[in-house]
């Protein structure tokens, strides 16, 4: 078997096992609000967060794109 298969079936094998046990509904309280949900919704929304800050943050905070280094050209004196 390929390395990238072999690597692909244990992913989806941990997805399915952290998947089936966070099934129950959890409630999450934010300030006056009582959130239900399950729980792997809520880990898949706190990932998807994270991701979309660390983008964010990476866009406006990061260096700028250094310039092509030009070839001198020979000087043509002769």
């Amino acid at each position: 078997m390929n390395a990238k298969i072999v690597l692909i079936i244990i992913v989806l094998v941990l997805f399915l096992v952290i998947t089936l046990q966070n099934t129950e509904v959890a409630i999450f309280k934010i300030l006056f609000w009582d959130i239900e949900m399950s729980r792997i919704v809520f880990m898949f929304l706190a990932v998807l967060i994270g991701f979309i800050a660390g983008y964010v943050i990476a866009k406006t905070t990061g260096r700028e794109t250094k310039p092509a280094i030009e070839k001198e050209k020979p000087d043509k004196d002769t």
